[in-house]
């Protein structure tokens, strides 16, 4: 299997791999202790037994202070033991997934290509919604009820958000696809726009506009400490898909981001960062070379979702439909989900799920169950059809465990507030988009 792919080799820890050692051993060693209080030392045949504290409550912090201390939490039914610098977990009960429910439907102002969830800082938890309308996108704030508009930001022919910080800075990048107010009809660069949270002013401001070419997708990484903005141009004018994006560096001199390298691409729509080891990569989604969407082995790829499933790192992806030259589209076709294998350093072929030009996969998951949820947005004759959930069966892969009806389902997401879990997806045929409670027992 072909993928394009950019890579450095930068030399980096594997700290989460040491903790997460640490924690397994910790796991197999203690036994389950209820709460107690201090206990004097007893004396038993020549041996000084000592029973340790067990503190209880919601939150506890843990220090250098603390090391060697147990903590019980009752509402995660955990028992922890702090290491110093966090606290470890020894024994939890772990949430399984029971049912799904419809939680609250959201009327936005039109159809929406793309919703980014992420948290701010003193606000909460936002989501910016990339309507297609020439009134805009919007920025919404989520309560107990569900989500409420917010903050209405101009948008044109908006296709997705991407989210990022630097330092304690919260910054939001659109992709425009219809230029901006001022375009002219010959030409064949859109604006594209990062935004940045105002603390005085509680909302997001222009911050810097970038010339992009009917991007659909918009990713950002660090490496080396240095912030990268990925951009996925799909076309420049309407026949020409075969085209550069662009990889954008964060200059602290100048307080902006700068062309870092160009990189050759066919109707790109998405660009998934992620880190193997000491290794950094850059994954393209190449949907269409102007004649088909067979590309690099896959068929009108339009997602890529890295996900990692204890030591075994995945990749898994959307294809949208199979096109070549005037015959006809197919919709129901294969995405695929790709295992690294470590000793030939290559993805290779892991498990093909019929998808129905798939748009989106979104990965996450409860307690010690893994899921992955497609946005399934076309069969053919209906916009209005399932969307399915998937749950991890170890040798047997991923099954569907949940249907979820949508209509011309363009993304989804995953998200969690005090204590509870959701879904949201979000509808590129109709003005509306839903959020989903996952029950758990």
């Amino acid at each position: 299997m072909k993928m394009k792919m950019a890579y450095s080799t930068i030399q980096t820890s594997t700290i989460h791999q040491a903790d997460g050692g640490r924690k397994e051993e910790w796991a197999e060693s203690q036994q389950w202790a209820e709460p107690q209080q201090w206990a004097e030392p007893q004396q038993v045949h020549g041996i000084v037994e000592t029973e340790e504290r067990v503190s209880v409550g919601l939150e506890r912090s843990c220090s250098e202070l603390a090391r060697g201390q147990m903590w019980f939490n009752p509402l995660r039914k955990g028992l922890y033991l702090c290491d110093g610098a966090a606290w470890i977990s020894v024994l939890e009960d772990h949430k399984r997934l029971d049912y799904v429910v419809e939680h609250q439907v959201l009327t936005t102002s039109s159809e929406t290509h793309d919703v980014e969830v992420f948290q701010v800082d003193g606000m909460g938890l936002m989501a910016a919604m990339a309507h297609r309308s020439a009134s805009g996108s919007a920025v919404y704030l989520w309560s107990n009820t569900g989500f409420q508009l917010y903050q209405n930001i101009s948008t044109y022919g908006a296709l997705a958000w991407r989210h990022f910080r630097m330092g304690k800075k919260t910054f939001l990048v659109v992709s425009n696809s219809d230029g901006g107010p001022d375009k002219r009809k010959e030409s064949e660069t859109d604006i594209s726009v990062i935004y940045k949270w105002s603390k005085r002013r509680k909302q997001f401001v222009h911050f810097q506009t970038l010339q992009t070419h009917c991007a659909r997708d918009w990713e950002a990484f660090n490496i080396n400490q240095h912030t990268y903005l990925a951009v996925a141009n799909h076309r420049q004018g309407d026949t020409n898909h075969t085209i550069d994006s662009v990889i954008y560096k964060w200059n602290g001199s100048t307080k902006s981001f700068e062309v870092h390298q160009m990189l050759r691409t066919s109707g790109a729509y998405d660009w998934e960062f992620f880190t193997v080891g000491p290794y950094h990569f850059l994954v393209v989604a190449n949907a269409f070379d102007g004649v088909t969407t067979s590309v690099d082995s896959t068929f009108c790829a339009t997602d890529w979702e890295m996900f990692q499933i204890g030591s075994r790192f995945f990749l898994v992806v959307a294809n949208g439909h199979r096109l070549h030259g005037r015959g006809p589209s197919q919709y129901a076709i294969n995405s695929t989900i790709y295992e690294l294998d470590m000793t030939g350093q290559l993805f290779v072929r892991f498990q093909d799920i019929v998808t129905y030009s798939a748009v989106d996969w979104e990965f996450f998951t409860l307690g010690e169950e893994y899921f992955l949820v497609v946005a399934n947005s076309f069969n053919g004759e209906s916009y209005s059809l399932n969307s399915i959930l998937y749950r991890w069966q170890g040798y047997e892969g991923f099954v569907p465990v949940h249907w979820l009806p949508t209509i011309g389902c363009s993304d989804w997401e995953f998200f969690s507030s005090e204590g509870e879990s959701y879904l949201i997806y979000s509808s590129a045929k109709a003005p509306l988009s839903k959020v989903f409670k996952l029950k758990t027992h």
